[in-house]
């Protein structure tokens, strides 16, 4: 079963093109909200490589692993944080099933801090998965999940919920910051 969460309109269109030409169940996960971009036609959009992700930016302190609509988020988390001297990569994590192997190296490669962010639970999700593979990767390697927590969430507009749980751009720099921290301490 192959899984992939887009990062905006354009992609999700990208992506059901590489799901009519794949072998196989393949989903698409989406929210219920409007997109933040406006698609091209879609004869005008190719289908995205299959089981790839995307480095969006690079930075050489902390890198984000952004999974759908989290990544438009952590960039502009990025970019606050670059203001204060820090250096963030963040990668678009668009297949959760399979994984980028590839580029999930490169970025151990170059980071010893990760943060994985979700708009899904932290519970067994992509970041406890990726962890996990993190861990037999490179065990030296921190890896802390930013996701929806396993608690009920009160009933309010989507894009409060998300401020609520800290899953918007303050919410995303600030974990970010607080692991960089936590980090130099203990370094």
């Amino acid at each position: 079963m192959t899984v992939t969460a887009p990062k905006d309109g354009t992609e999700l269109m990208g992506l059901l093109r590489t799901g009519t030409v794949h072998d196989g169940p393949f989903s698409v996960r989406y929210p219920r909200d409007a997109s933040p971009d406006v698609p091209p036609p879609m004869a005008e959009i190719a289908p995205v490589p299959f089981g790839t992700w995307e480095v969006l930016r690079h930075g050489a302190e902390v890198a984000v692993l952004a999974v759908g609509t989290m990544v438009l988020p952590a960039l502009a988390a990025a970019d606050a944080l670059e203001a204060e001297g820090l250096g963030v990569t963040v990668v678009n994590c668009r297949f959760l099933k399979p994984y980028d192997q590839v580029t999930l190296a490169a970025i151990l490669a170059h980071h010893r801090q990760i943060l994985v962010v979700e708009e899904g639970t932290v519970i067994n999700g992509f970041g406890a998965f990726i962890s996990t593979v993190i861990e037999r990767h490179d065990p030296s390697v921190r890896v802390e999940v930013h996701g929806v927590p396993d608690r009920i969430i009160h009933s309010a507009s989507r894009r409060r919920q998300l401020e609520l749980t800290g899953l918007d751009a303050n919410g995303i720099a600030e974990r970010v910051r607080a692991l960089h921290e936590s980090e130099a301490i203990a370094g």
